[in-house]
């Protein structure tokens, strides 16, 4: 892959993990129960592991690949998400992260055996299926 073709897609990476959907919810005072706990906290740990995932990135993005962090617009930044019912978050994050995951398995195949991003990008699709697992559990 070439080396800008790479550094466009981890920014748009980046951008997803740093404009955090896990944030965003939290951030949405979503209408909550006593039952939302779970979930709440489910979001938190999520929103604190793409925290991580984009400094990481960001560190990727410099060390690997001699470019800058550039970041997008929040990629639902059209979508009221506030105000909404916490199992319903639930499940749009979850889907979320299962759209995200599918597009990771793809980029990973387009990446060939590029050295430098399969490692990257089995990250970032590990990490969208765990966040997507994480989620499943506190469905009700």
């Amino acid at each position: 892959m070439e080396r800008d073709d790479a550094v466009r897609m981890l920014n748009e990476a980046l951008s997803r993990e740093y404009n955090s959907i896990s944030a965003y919810v939290l951030h949405s005072s979503p209408w909550t129960t006593t039952e939302d706990a779970p979930a709440l906290k489910a979001f938190e740990e999520i929103r604190d592991a793409q925290a991580a995932t984009a400094s990481w990135l960001t560190s990727r993005l410099r060390e690997d690949f001699g470019a800058g962090p550039t970041l997008q617009a929040f990629e639902y930044w059209n979508r009221d998400l506030n105000y909404l019912s916490v199992p319903y978050l639930v499940d749009f994050a979850s889907g979320h992260f299962a759209r995200v995951a599918a597009e990771y398995e793809g980029a990973l195949k387009e990446a060939g055996d590029d050295a430098a991003l399969q490692p990257i990008l089995t990250r970032l699709r590990d990490e969208a299926k765990a966040h997507r697992d994480r989620l499943e559990k506190v469905k009700r």
